[in-house]
This record gives C-alpha cells, sequence and structure tokens, in this order.
C-alpha cells in the first residue's frame, strides 16, 4: 500500500463517495391471507372435499407439530381424493382481493419509490399463483414464505421457511421481524438504504415485525383483527411501539394515510 492511499483526505473522499452511492428508497412489508387476499388461503384449499374426508384428529396436529406439518396432512388429503393442480391453482387464483390492496401495492410501486415485498406463512406456490393471476407479480420484489411445489406425483408438498427459537411472538417456521431485517440488512449491503419502512398485516404474527419498526416506520393493522388489538394494547404491555399506527379497513386507507408528509 502506497503513502497516498493512507492519505487522510483520500479516506474521507472515499467515504463520502461510498455515501454517495447509496440509493435512498422506501419498503413496504405485507402479509397475504386477510391483508391482500380477503380470506384465507390455505384454509380455502380444504373446501375442495368434503369435510368428513379430513381424519378426525387432523386438527390436533396443528398444536403439536405446527401449521406447517398441519397444511401438508391437508394437502395430503387433497391429492388422496383426486384434486389436481388445476383444481388448487384455480381456487387461488379466484380468491378475492382485499378492497383497494392492488391498487394500492401497484401505487407504492409505481409512483412512490417503494419496493414491496411480501412476508407469509402461507406458501410461495399460492402467492405466486394468486400475483401472477392478478397482475402483480411484476411489482413484487420478493416473497418470503414456506416453499411450496407440486411433486412428480401431483401432491402438493411444502417445508418450513426456517426452523427458529430464538422469537417467542414468531411460530417456529417463520418470525417475520427477523426475514424483514435480514433484508433490510442485505438491500444495505448492496448500496439500498431504507428512509420508511411499512408493515401492512392482520395477525398476531406481524406483531413481532411492527415491534422493530424505527420511528419513521408505519404499522398497518387491518381493522377487527388480532394485530390491531395487539398494537392498540401495547401500552399497556412490555412491548414498546415506535411506530406511527394506521388501522385500515380498505387499501385506499393505506395510501391516503402513507401520501401524507412525514419528517426523518
Amino acid at each position: 500500500m502506497n503513502s497516498l492511499s493512507k492519505s487522510p483526505f483520500l479516506r474521507l473522499f472515499g467515504g463520502l463517495l461510498a455515501k454517495q452511492t447509496k440509493v435512498m428508497k422506501n419498503l413496504a412489508v405485507f402479509d397475504f391471507d386477510h391483508t391482500i387476499v380477503d380470506t384465507n388461503s390455505d384454509t380455502a384449499v380444504m373446501d375442495l372435499v368434503d369435510k368428513s374426508k379430513f381424519p378426525p384428529d387432523l386438527r390436533k396436529l396443528h398444536k403439536s407439530a405446527g401449521w406447517t406439518a398441519f397444511m401438508q396432512a391437508v394437502f395430503n388429503v387433497l391429492h388422496e381424493n383426486q384434486v389436481t393442480e388445476p383444481d388448487i391453482a384455480g381456487l387461488i387464483r379466484r380468491l378475492p382481493g382485499v378492497a383497494g390492496i392492488k391498487h394500492l401495492i401497484q401505487t407504492l410501486h409505481d409512483s412512490m419509490d417503494y419496493d414491496v415485498i411480501i412476508i407469509s406463512d402461507a406458501n410461495t406456490y399460492f402467492i405466486n399463483a394468486w400475483l401472477e393471476e392478478n397482475g402483480l407479480s411484476s411489482k413484487i420484489l420478493k416473497v418470503y414464505s414456506n416453499p411450496g411445489a407440486f411433486n412428480e406425483q401431483g401432491r402438493l408438498e411444502i417445508e418450513m421457511f426456517h426452523d427458529q427459537d430464538s422469537c417467542q411472538l414468531s411460530t417456529r417456521n417463520l418470525c417475520k421481524g427477523q426475514i424483514m431485517q435480514d433484508f433490510i440488512k442485505e438491500q444495505s449491503k448492496r448500496g439500498i438504504v431504507y428512509r420508511r419502512v411499512v408493515y401492512v398485516g392482520d395477525g398476531h404474527n406481524d406483531f413481532c415485525p411492527i415491534l422493530r419498526l424505527g420511528s419513521t416506520g408505519v404499522a398497518c393493522c387491518r381493522k377487527a383483527y388480532q394485530c390491531a388489538d395487539l398494537v392498540q394494547n401495547a401500552p399497556n404491555t412490555e412491548h414498546r411501539l415506535k411506530a406511527q399506527v394506521c388501522i385500515w379497513e380498505n387499501g385506499q386507507e393505506v395510501l391516503e394515510f402513507l401520501a401524507k408528509p412525514f419528517s426523518m
């Protein structure tokens, strides 16, 4: 290394140059079930066969082995009863979206400088099928969910996204808060820094990522769902909420809230 490379001026110039190459953007993180689609995609597919086809003790599997194992058992029953991939894909593609949610995602991506990602405890097959049907695939930068794909025998198989025990607010197979933070760190390494992070969700497993939002973040909790209750009761618990809160019923309300000026 020569003497010039050790120059304080060059080190300062290099630091300034590195800062100049940073890209400042916004990030919107969406749940899927009851947030983008106006139902639970997992339980919706159970309607493809008569309820009598499911073993009586199937529900117990949810408590003993977790949601992913429960859903794999559901997909096994569907396959045993000749429910095919087109049957399942057709149902998922027809699921209704929450009012205004498609316009919200499109506007965030196209007009408001947002990267949009999905973190969901559904599965990648369902989410990608619905996004493709509704013309939103190109608006979503990344989907984080339990991997799902049909095998050669035509049975849908899913796996846990990861196996974690560090977050007590989250399920074993999916800590949304950790996934969100890891994504933000990886983007920072690529030179993308998010000045504002927005989280849109409805359920108890959306509380963890919301607690990790900073003071410029926005927690968008669907009205009359569990996430809204948890956020509104947070001051009465040990949990400290830093983000602004938007309680919403449709995508337009979220859009109007995010359109308001905010300060760093």
